[in-house]
């Protein structure tokens, strides 16, 4: 592998680094890993057993695989049943679990999100009640929704926000996560196109980029709460250099977390500050290039979150014709500009305050809207875990699944004529009308499979 040039010298300060181990592992094929859905796969009926090689480390519910699957033509991945993550990420999972234990109904906002790996991960946790998943950029918003949507979770919600729109919201989050646009080293084995972009003056810019979000982020944490900070590239100025600019602000100390040896996780200390760092290389783990550190807030920086606060959603009751499609415990139904939504009881006044400052693109589960034959179901209530175990349910096999996704006619025998949720070993992903021996297909245009069998 050629890198940059300069790339290499760069970095060999680092700590950790080693330069012959470290272009010895560029030479060698990335490794492929998933997270599975706690939502909707358990041990054992995951479907992964003969290609498993192991768990992941530090995530129970990640897990390496020995080769990479056609994943777009598994309609396990579009029914939500795991995400395609790469394993040092899921290093967050740890991180939380060390910092806050025993905690329950927690509030987390991930301010980078897209494409919603993370967010998903910190919602399939029990220390949150509430992930609010932010994209800067609006043309990233689609996949982080259709992710989203596809993770099931009623916990999840989307922005589309600059972070300093957070300074309106107040000090509300217990933990925000910073998942920084960065440049990208720590991708070189997947993402050849990083390494051809790759400078000193764009590490240059993206560390003042992430500053500028750090500072934000600031601004939305509670006393106390913990801002996760994390990269996928090597350079200490994005790195360890910004949890000294953090801490300079004088309402932050850094937090020290405990890796077994033989994860073989790095920890670094910053220059100025000696904040803790946790370096991951390919060379040393199985896994990509990755840098988490994390911080706690000691002192307030701004207005403190008010806990109640007005809504105008026009709340109902579980009318007969939504008692079929959803679970009877746990949600609160309203309708809001001729829409109904489902949302946790605790969620709708929060709900009122996110919508008067941010540009909320998913605001808890879309159900649909009423009609006068009863409610016409939308595709976010298809995959989320409030679904009714009463929906009628059209079970296929994996062509058809394959049809379906994407968005083609598929056969139909005796099978009773009205709406069905298009399932494929119990998962469901989506709808489908059935008139006169006929398939309606109700799948997403925009989330079809374009890929052909002919590509294997």
């Amino acid at each position: 592998m050629n890198f940059p040039q300069g790339f290499i010298d760069s970095i060999s300060d680092c700590a950790g680094f080693s330069r012959a181990d470290f272009i010895a592992a560029h030479e060698q094929q990335s490794v492929n890993s998933i997270r599975f859905n706690p939502l909707k796969t358990t041990e054992g009926n995951h479907h992964f057993s003969e290609e498993m090689l192991q768990q992941v480390p530090w995530c129970k519910n990640g897990v390496y695989l020995k080769e990479r699957p056609k994943y777009t033509l598994d309609p396990l991945l579009h029914a939500g049943a795991y995400y395609v993550q790469e394993a040092s990420s899921m290093f967050i999972h740890h991180v939380v679990e060390q910092l806050l234990p025993n905690q329950t109904e927690l509030k987390v906002l991930d301010l980078c999100a897209a494409p919603g790996g993370k967010s998903s991960l910190l919602a399939s946790m029990d220390q949150f009640d509430f992930v609010l998943s932010n994209e800067i950029i609006g043309s990233r918003v689609p996949v982080l929704y259709e992710n989203t949507v596809k993770w099931g979770s009623a916990k999840m919600y989307i922005s589309n926000n600059d972070p300093a729109d957070f300074l309106g919201v107040g000090e509300l989050f217990d933990v925000v996560m910073v998942d920084a646009p960065c440049s990208g080293s720590g991708l070189f084995r997947k993402d050849e196109a990083a390494m051809k972009e790759w400078n000193i003056d764009m590490v240059n810019f993206c560390s003042l980029r992430q500053q500028r979000i750090l500072h934000a982020a600031t601004q939305a944490l509670k006393p106390g709460g913990y801002l996760i900070y994390s990269t996928c590239s090597y350079s200490s100025s994005e790195n360890e250099g910004n949890l000294d600019f953090l801490i300079d602000t004088g309402i932050f100390s850094s937090i020290s977390l405990k890796t077994p040896v033989e994860w073989r996780v790095v920890e670094s200390l910053s220059s100025k500050h000696a904040a803790y760092g946790y370096r991951f290389y390919p060379d040393k783990i199985m896994g990509e290039g990755f840098f988490c550190g994390v911080l706690q807030k000691n002192d307030s920086s701004n207005v403190s979150y008010m806990s109640e606060h007005t809504s105008n959603a026009k709340t109902l009751n579980t009318r007969s014709e939504l008692a079929s499609w959803i679970k009877p415990e746990g949600a609160l139904i309203f309708e809001e500009d001729e829409v109904v939504y489902a949302v946790r009881e605790n969620h709708l006044s929060l709900r009122g305050l996110l919508k008067k400052h941010l540009r909320l693109r998913k605001s808890g589960v879309k159900l649909g809207a009423v009609m006068k034959k009863g409610l016409v179901p939308d595709h976010e209530l298809a995959l989320s875990e409030l679904i009714s175990s009463e929906v009628n349910r059209l079970e296929v096999n994996k062509i058809d699944a394959i049809s379906y996704l994407r968005k083609e006619e598929i056969a139909v025998q005796d099978c009773p004529e009205g709406l069905h949720l298009v399932s494929y070993f119990g998962y469901g992903l989506g709808w489908a009308k059935i008139v006169s021996g006929r398939i309606k297909n109700n799948y997403p245009m925009s989330w079809r499979i374009m890929m052909r069998n002919d590509h294997k």
